[in-house]
């Protein structure tokens, strides 16, 4: 028999155990494991046609816009560091591989899908004053974008810095548990949705002003700042509160007491060396079927969408 931790939470998982519980966690780990293996094909071909290499940009871009970029570039790495040494260390304490350390594994390797958004026409325009590289669109099945187009560090690394978002959402819906108990689970997550949705609007927003990304094109009447390089399409924000927040906070609303939520339910069941490799790639399988979500609400907003003028370091880089 093998052993199992002796933590509470396993106790409740052991206690509460059906036989098909750990179901769902395999399954969206064997999705993920089919994400991992087609991001590396696709890695390995877009690194042999000679794409590691990245873009010099020597346009010209206002002053303190070539400083917030380069400020940015290291907030983004400090964070996405920060946030993987925390689940490092929480999962240590926890004796498992946490929700959060499994959303952060899934975000980091879902960045990949990025071009989806971009099939027909180019949806994003990317700093190249910072670390820009070729895109690896054209290795993705289906992918007929304009090229060149450019990939940069800063909306590849915006990827995990979605789990900061969730963190967000789980933590307005366990407030508002806490000081309003007698509310009932979809009200909670109604709020929780409506007040995410203004919260990235203003965070996104800024991250864009700074450099991060743009959008190169505009939905006519539903998007802030219109034709400006700072605009921000309307679908953004909701994409990013329904197709990234709330899945994680309704898993948490709607989750049994003393159980763990959906995505992960059952795995404290398998075999202990299967446990954390199941776990991570539970998220890996989830985040990349989130992120592919909104890259399809993307792609669908860029047929009804017209392009906008771009200045000179967010538009496509010379062949």
């Amino acid at each position: 028999m093998r052993q199992q931790s002796s933590s509470p939470h396993n106790a409740a998982a052991m206690t509460t155990y059906r036989p098909g519980a750990a179901r769902p966690p395999v399954l969206w780990a064997a999705f993920g494991a089919v994400c991992v293996l087609f991001q590396t094909w696709v890695a390995v071909r877009w690194a042999a046609g000679g794409n590691l290499r990245t873009y010099d940009f020597d346009g010209p871009m206002p002053g303190y816009l070539r400083l917030s970029t380069q400020v940015l570039q290291v907030m983004a790495i400090t964070v996405s560091v920060l946030m993987i040494v925390h689940c490092v260390r929480e999962s240590r304490r926890a004796g498992r591989v946490t929700l959060s350390a499994a959303l952060v594994a899934g975000y980091f390797l879902s960045f990949w899908s990025d071009p989806y958004s971009g099939t027909l026409y180019q949806t994003a325009s990317n700093n190249l004053n910072g670390i820009a590289y070729p895109t690896w669109g054209p290795y993705l099945p289906g992918w007929q974008g304009p090229v060149p187009q450019a990939q940069s560090l800063l909306e590849n690394l915006g990827y995990p810095w979605v789990v900061i978002w969730i963190w967000m959402g789980l933590g307005i819906s366990r407030w508002l548990r806490a000081r309003r108990p007698g509310w009932s689970r979809a009200r909670t997550g109604g709020l929780t949705a409506a007040l995410m949705f203004p919260i990235d609007i203003v965070l996104e927003h800024a991250y864009m002003r700074f450099g991060g990304y743009g959008y190169s094109r505009a939905l006519p009447h539903l998007t802030l700042f219109e034709g400006e390089w700072y605009q921000l399409p309307l679908y953004s924000p909701a994409v990013m509160t329904f197709c990234a927040v709330m899945p994680v906070v309704l898993m948490d609303l709607y989750a049994r007491p003393g159980r763990e939520v959906w995505l992960l339910e059952g795995s404290l069941d398998l075999p202990r060396r299967l446990q954390p490799w199941v776990r991570l790639l539970a998220g890996v399988g989830f985040a990349n079927v989130c992120m592919l979500s909104l890259q399809l609400v993307v792609f669908l907003g860029s047929l009804v969408s017209y392009p906008i003028d771009l200045p000179p370091w967010y538009e496509r880089p010379p062949s």
